[in-house]
């Protein structure tokens, strides 16, 4: 039987190559860099001040795009939906864990098509449908946000991009340390799965602030891997808002997180079991 999704869900796919994978009807693709086309939702047209910045942010700008497609359709929706050319949420477990990342499940494109999607994209009993959350081990121990941004990334990056959030107001001078050595991380923060239209639309406003600021202030550019500075800082200050938001929903039974997730999938090619960056 045809998954009939909400008329209040505006679910968007953000890519920057062309789609090698067909993701249910109700999903609208949103084009970045050389993928953008005439006749497509483009970065270069729904949010042209940051086209110029899409090498340092990646999917982040299309988020931004996004925003301003929703903001253009006032009142009408309700819950927005992301998903990237290689990742998506699904509510229930459809591929196999990666070797090399706990909560992150993988799958090719010809298991992909076993699946009824259509249905596992949406949430069910919750406004969210985030992935699990994880943890940043080293040596048997957790560490926060800050320990392991300077492990794997520029550490003055997230240093600079915490000041502006501070000096802006989008975080307290009080929550400082809290984000630093906050324990619990969703990948994607709020840029992966199923959210409320007015807690999205006002965490990722949020966000758009201080990475305004930090590409006024700091003209960083990264090769490869670490090309995407202020990417990597929003999807931090996301997975925060996220977390600060239900947990102060806890109250509503012990069940508060588990209702909420479901599960991170990435494309790989067939017989691949680690999850591998993209560029």
């Amino acid at each position: 039987m045809p998954v009939c999704p909400p008329e209040n869900l505006l679910y968007a796919c953000l890519t920057h190559v062309p789609l090698q994978v067909e993701f249910p009807s109700y999903v609208t693709p949103i084009y970045m860099g050389e993928a953008q086309g005439a006749g497509r939702l483009n970065l270069r047209d729904l949010a042209p001040e940051w086209e110029p910045y899409h090498p340092v942010l990646g999917a982040t700008a299309g988020a931004f795009a996004l925003k301003n497609l929703l903001l253009s359709q006032p009142g009408s929706i309700r819950q927005v939906g992301i998903c990237q050319y290689r990742k998506f949420l699904s509510r229930e477990r459809i591929g196999a864990q990666a070797q090399n990342y706990q909560v992150m499940d993988v799958l090719s494109a010809e298991q992909m098509g076993e699946f009824a999607l259509a249905d596992l994209m949406l949430p069910s009993e919750s406004d969210f449908l985030i992935g699990k959350p994880g943890q940043f081990t080293l040596n048997g121990q957790n560490h926060g946000y800050l320990y392991q941004y300077k492990d794997v990334h520029h550490v003055e990056d997230f240093l600079r991009f915490t000041a502006v959030a501070v000096e802006l107001g989008v975080l307290s001078k009080q929550e400082v340390i809290p984000f630093f050595d906050e324990k619990v991380f969703f990948p994607g923060g709020i840029e992966l799965g199923v959210l409320p239209a007015e807690f999205w639309v006002s965490h990722i406003t949020a966000i758009e602030s201080v990475v305004r600021r930090c590409v006024q202030l700091h003209d960083t550019r990264r090769p490869d891997l670490q090309g995407r500075v202020w990417a990597f800082c929003a999807e931090r200050l996301g997975s925060y808002f996220l977390l600060r938001h239900l947990r102060a929903q806890a109250a509503s039974g012990p069940d508060w997180l588990t209702r909420h997730t479901g599960q991170l999938n990435l494309l790989v090619p067939a017989g691949e079991q680690h999850y591998v960056p993209g560029v």
